[in-house]
């Protein structure tokens, strides 16, 4: 009876072990899984942690050549409305009638660009911007998309102020048909969108009051191309400060 008694004792610590090394394992092989799973998940969180940075980085290089493109095509047309300003002040009409036409044609064009916010609008609708953990390059982004915003709703096509009293000038002191000849239906950029006169046009008419309205519509255009692009080098300056962020946050190129 001694030896059946104590053959099952031994049994019992066998079947203990058994148990207690198959709990370890099971133990172990949650752990490893769940680290496992963690690991993949965090590897493809950061995968598209950089796919989306890359597609943000190229938005705003494309934003920052546009941007710096427009500011040469306001710096230049700004000069011009200032040399018209100082002419009507001169009231030297006559031996600038071909440069006041020529100018004058860009009273009726707005150079206001949009931003490449594509991958912008899409992190917002579904809700990615979480894979962006820096606190203050996200508040960068946003606050850039939201001065972009402001800049379009600003410089926008009500900013040219109202056509029909443009139009009504332009019938007052100018010959209609010299006029609209200026116009180029071929423009391939900004500076070709008015022709320069070849041949002398018909001679401004002095009508005082008109031609205090025209005064006053170059003096805003030039205000307004002024303004815009003082918020223009801010997005400028903003973009590049998020570029060079994301460059070395992402190792981008």
């Amino acid at each position: 009876m001694d030896f059946h008694y104590n053959n099952h004792i031994h049994s019992d610590n066998k079947s203990s072990k058994i148990h207690f090394l198959q709990f370890i394992m099971i133990f172990f092989a949650v752990i490893l899984g769940f680290v496992a799973e963690n690991a993949r998940e965090n590897f493809v969180n950061n995968k598209k942690e950089k796919v989306i940075a890359q597609s943000l980085y190229q938005d705003l290089k494309v934003d920052t050549s546009l941007i710096q493109q427009n500011l040469k095509e306001k710096a230049w047309i700004e000069l011009k409305f200032d040399s018209v300003q100082n002419i009507l002040e001169s009231g030297n009409l006559y031996e600038n009638n071909e440069f006041i036409y020529y100018v004058e044609r860009y009273l009726s064009y707005n150079t206001i660009i949009t931003s490449q916010d594509a991958t912008f609008q899409d992190l917002k609708s579904s809700g990615n911007f979480k894979y962006i953990k820096k606190t203050d390059l996200y508040k960068k982004i946003s606050n850039y998309y939201t001065l972009f915003k402001q800049y379009e709703d600003i410089y926008g096509t009500n900013s040219l102020g109202d056509k029909n009293e443009l139009s009504q000038m332009e019938s007052k002191l100018f010959n209609p048909r010299d006029l609209i000849s200026l116009d180029n239906n071929k423009a391939i950029n900004f500076y070709s969108l008015a022709l320069r006169p070849v041949e002398k046009l018909k001679p401004i008419r002095r009508e005082t009051e008109y031609l205090k309205i025209l005064y006053i519509k170059v003096a805003n255009a030039k205000k307004r191309t002024s303004d815009s692009r003082l918020l223009l080098v801010k997005l400028n300056d903003n973009a590049l400060d998020i570029l060079k962020d994301l460059q070395k946050e992402y190792i981008l190129k």
